[in-house]
């Protein structure tokens, strides 16, 4: 994965994520949304042959968090709720 930034202006930033698909772009998107300081959040595959591991993502906060705090607040949610997924597996796997 990497991040290739487009364009930053103000609160908003416009982003590739190189080396993802819908799988990890859309989890991404649902939890910026969780955020309250996201004003807008969503990415597009814009040629599904050609940049199909490349998603362009857009990401709009209401001043009060950079962009780049929402993107990291957001990867750490993701981190947070996969590491206690597999807790619960590894839990699991003893008994």
């Amino acid at each position: 994965m990497r991040i290739e930034v487009i364009k930053r202006d103000g609160n908003s930033l416009e982003f590739y994520l190189e080396g993802e698909d819908h799988t990890f772009a859309g989890l991404l998107n649902e939890v910026l949304h969780e955020n309250k300081h996201i004003v807008f959040a969503g990415y597009t595959i814009e040629h599904p042959i050609l940049t199909a591991r490349k998603p362009k993502f857009k990401v709009v906060t209401d001043g009060k968090i950079t962009p780049e705090k929402a993107l990291e607040e957001a990867a750490q949610k993701i981190f947070d709720r996969a590491r206690e997924v597999l807790n619960l597996w590894e839990e699991a796997t003893r008994e």
